[in-house]
């Protein structure tokens, strides 16, 4: 191997390291991450001894995240799911407060899965139970997952489906006690993501 050849490749080894400092100085996305979206709603309730069999209801649902990006896969954060129904005497308002963890299998491609657990705050809960308002605080969790698609690098959109539950356990109605109440809440819907 002739000399010139020898220089020029210790000259390329010694580069590196600088070529690699040059690099991490580029721009790197927030560890913050903010979603705003809309969805499609359906939401049916049921207990564990009840003779009926409740409706399903459509509506619409408004979603909203705020968190942190622990890694290129993992992010954990907040997550404020509001569901307003229409029913034969009034409507029915659900709002699910979770804490949330989303993870992305694949670090170069957009789909995710997401899962948490929190409170939800239900008013006008089921009008075929009884008249009058009835106002409740159940367990609340969240299963789902999406596909989210980058238009540059801190904002883009996402599609996403995801299923809340809401355990309100014993519910005390104008006319009897009803046990073991819950309340299924499943979306479809898109989002906008800011990075």
């Amino acid at each position: 191997m002739s000399r010139q050849r020898i220089l020029l490749l210790w000259m390329m080894v010694l580069g590196l390291p600088a070529a690699g400092a040059a690099q991490s100085t580029q721009f790197e996305p927030s560890r913050v991450w903010i979603v705003a979206g809309t969805a499609s709603a359906t939401v049916r309730g049921d207990c564990q001894t009840c003779e009926e069999d409740y409706p399903y209801r459509h509506g619409y649902s408004l979603l909203g995240n705020i968190g942190y990006r622990l890694n290129d896969r993992t992010d954990i954060g907040g997550e404020m799911f509001w569901v307003p129904i229409d029913l034969d005497h009034g409507q029915l308002r659900t709002t699910h407060f979770d804490a949330v963890a989303q993870f992305r299998p694949w670090r170069t491609k957009g789909f995710f899965l997401k899962g948490g657990a929190g409170m939800a705050f239900i008013r006008n809960w089921v009008d075929t139970l009884g008249p009058g308002a009835i106002n409740s605080k159940a367990l609340s969790v969240v299963i789902g997952g999406g596909w989210a698609f980058r238009a540059e690098k801190r904002f883009g959109v996402q599609v996403f489906a995801s299923q809340h539950a809401a355990a309100l356990g014993d519910l005390q109605t104008a006319s009897a006690e009803v046990q073991d109440v819950l309340g299924n809440y499943w979306s479809f819907g898109g989002a906008l993501v800011f990075r």
